[in-house]
C-alpha cells in the first residue's frame, strides 16, 4: 500500500514505512516481540536527531504516541542539553529585549522634550503678546493735560 502511494520516490516510501512501523509504539512493540528484541528504539537514535523524530511522531501519530515516545526518550533528551548555553541564550534574548525597550523609552523621552519646548514657546509668545498689548495702552496718542490746564492749583 505504501509503495503504491510513492511509486516514483522509493526514499519517500521507505521513510513512510519507518514512520508507520518503527515510530508507532504498538507496532514497534509487536515487531520487537516477533524478533525477540526487548529494548527501546529510541536508544539507537542519535540524540541530536531525536527532536526531529519526536516531531514526526507527534505529527503522524498524535499526542498519545508522542507522549509515549517522550517518556521513553526523556533522559536522552536531557543528557544532550547544554544548560550553560541555554542560560546564555535566554540572557541574550532578555538583554536584547531590554535594549529594545530602552530605545523605545529614549524615543518617547525625546518626544516629551520636544512637546515641552513647544509648550514653553507658546507660553512665551502669549506673554509677549500681553506685554505688547500693555505697552500699546500705555503709549496712547492722547496728550496728557497738566494740572494748570485743568485749572487746578496745588
Amino acid at each position: 500500500m505504501i509503495n503504491e502511494g510513492h511509486v516514483s520516490d522509493q526514499e519517500a516510501a521507505g521513510r513512510e514505512k519507518c514512520i508507520q512501523t518503527q515510530l508507532h509504539s504498538e507496532t514497534s512493540a509487536q515487531l520487537c516481540r516477533l524478533q525477540g528484541v526487548d529494548h527501546s528504539v529510541f536508544s539507537d537514535i542519535d540524540p541530536l536527531h531525536l527532536p526531529e523524530v519526536l516531531s514526526l511522531i507527534g505529527g503522524r501519530h498524535g499526542c498519545e504516541e508522542l507522549y509515549l515516545a517522550l517518556k521513553a526518550s526523556i533522559m536522552t533528551l536531557f543528557s544532550t542539553m547544554n544548560r550553560e548555553r541555554c542560560i546564555q541564550q535566554r540572557r541574550e534574548y532578555h538583554a536584547a529585549k531590554a535594549a529594545n525597550l530602552r530605545a523605545i523609552a529614549a524615543e518617547h523621552e525625546t518626544k516629551v522634550e520636544e512637546l515641552d519646548n513647544e509648550l514653553a514657546t507658546i507660553k512665551e509668545e502669549a506673554a509677549a503678546a500681553v506685554r505688547s498689548q500693555d505697552s500699546v495702552y500705555s503709549q496712547s496718542n492722547k496728550r496728557r493735560r497738566t494740572w494748570d490746564e485743568l485749572g487746578i492749583s496745588l
